[in-house]
């Protein structure tokens, strides 16, 4: 018996659909029995034939019934007992996430690498030119599929930005704009696979780059990393297609490329018919000298991709960075990728590229240095006073990160784990190795980007006092 209640705010075509479908679910309508003829169930209701009509509408779009002609509408079979048979309830909560969060400690002091203090993003700026692009002559170009290879605009400013900032000759034909490393090194997965499978790759090194090789089936060949440097002699017998690399501070340990191994790998690269990956992720946070020439620019036969970033300079939560293809893969690129539009969005484009046009940008980029050389310094000197010689610093000078080696042997385990009774969190180094047993022990990972420089100095006192101030 279907009610019907006048005074609901549900329309009547609802109600009815609503409870046969639960008289479907529930068996009491069983499969392949004729639902009431159309006419005749409305003339029962007191209602429109449309209303009945539209409810049964419904139910066959949903798969709950089946229109025969000149027979109605009967039941279609809902019982699902395959799924049923072999559907096993998992428990959510059992499901290990290695780095989730969900569980952790709140912590007054995180010394966390990636994100960004809100009060360095240029709001004002930002609400100023997006009202501009939105009330300009082609705000209609926010309802368009923005370029395939990214706003030209944009591309353009980049191309300019880089001569300027990194002593680098391209076109905006070879930029691309991606949503965030992962994207660009996903498309560069399908270009380069038609050479081989095989990926050089700094170890330790980049563990987000190392799992989009991963699951593009590329097999990882180890370039062996540490706080002096990369060791390349073996990359000559690496067979691989290509050298992912980041020369101008190698993560994570944070070391420059010497000129000489530059001029190596681009030989290595010439004599294997390769490629080398430049990801140059934090290149303008370099507080000790000027920025590093890219390794791009010493290329003298096109043989470097060149990946930037907007999310270390500008912010990460807008996932934008870009990629400077060589002259040689473009018409590959095209082939693969010619009906893929571009994943940002084009009003993200054209503000940023509007703030690169007036110069706010390379004032931004001025302004960041100078906020963390301060923290770099603050973090540097508390070490210094309160670790002294208990802990050695590496990746000085650059970037939002350090290395902490510990000479006496203590463990990144157990260090974690006292920090976290204090409220102060630091993070194992462990995830940057692909041969997990290779990693030292007594090293931990920390950035500073998040923290203030008076928070930084609470958290360094707070790391002496749970790691050294039982020890003689």
């Amino acid at each position: 018996m279907i009610y019907i209640q006048e005074n609901s705010n549900e329309p009547i075509y609802l109600q009815i659909y609503g409870q046969i479908k639960e008289d479907i679910k529930q068996g009491n309508i069983v499969h392949e029995e004729r639902l009431p003829g159309i006419r005749t169930l409305a003339k029962t209701l007191g209602v429109a034939v449309n209303t009945v009509s539209r409810a049964y509408a419904q139910l066959a779009v949903e798969g709950y019934a089946e229109a025969r002609h000149g027979s109605g509408f009967f039941v279609l079979d809902n019982s699902n007992k395959d799924t049923e048979r072999n559907y096993i309830s998992q428990n959510i909560s059992t499901i290990s996430v290695e780095g989730s969060d969900l569980k952790q400690p709140v912590s007054l002091y995180d010394f966390q690498y990636g994100g960004l203090s809100y009060e360095q993003f240029p709001f004002k700026l930002w609400r100023k030119y997006t009202s501009q692009i939105l009330l300009s002559s082609q705000k209609d170009l926010v309802n368009q599929y923005p370029d395939k290879q990214g706003d030209l605009l944009l591309r353009q400013e980049i191309k300019k930005y880089l001569h300027r900032a990194r002593g680098m000759v391209c076109c905006e034909e070879q930029i691309v704009i991606g949503s965030g490393l992962h994207y660009s090194l996903d498309i560069l997965c399908k270009i380069l696979l038609k050479e081989n499978n095989r990926i050089a790759m700094e170890e330790p090194g980049y563990n987000g780059a190392r799992d989009v090789f991963i699951n593009n089936n590329y097999n990882l060949y180890p370039i062996p990393a540490s706080k002096d440097g990369l060791t390349l002699s073996s990359i000559y017998r690496s067979g691989a297609c290509a050298a992912y690399v980041t020369p101008s501070h190698q993560f994570p340990y944070g070391t420059v490329m010497p000129i000489y191994q530059r001029k190596e790998l681009l030989n290595w690269a010439i004599a294997n018919d390769a490629y080398i990956i430049e990801d140059d992720y934090d290149s303008e946070l370099r507080y000790d000298a000027n920025p590093v020439p890219a390794l791009h620019s010493l290329d003298m036969d096109d043989r470097t991709i060149y990946i930037g970033t907007f999310s270390k300079s500008l912010s990460p939560s807008m996932r934008v960075n870009y990629m400077v293809l060589p002259v040689r893969l473009l018409t590959r690129y095209y082939s693969l990728f010619h009906t893929y539009n571009s994943p940002v969005s084009w009003l993200t484009q054209r503000v940023l590229a509007a703030y690169m046009r007036e110069g706010y940008y390379e004032r931004h980029v001025r302004k960041m240095c100078l906020n963390y050389k301060r923290r770099h310094d603050v973090l540097v000197q508390e070490a210094t006073k309160m670790f002294g010689r208990k802990v050695v610093l590496y990746g000085r000078g650059a970037g939002l990160h350090f290395i902490l080696e510990f000479p006496g042997g203590e463990e990144q385990e157990w260090l974690i784990k006292q920090a976290e009774k204090v409220g102060v969190k630091v993070y194992p180094m462990i995830p940057f190795w692909n041969d997990r047993n290779a990693c030292p022990q007594n090293v931990i990972f920390v950035g500073y980007s998040l923290l203030d420089e008076q928070q930084i100095r609470k958290g360094i006192a707070l790391l002496q006092s749970t790691w050294f101030s039982a020890l003689p």
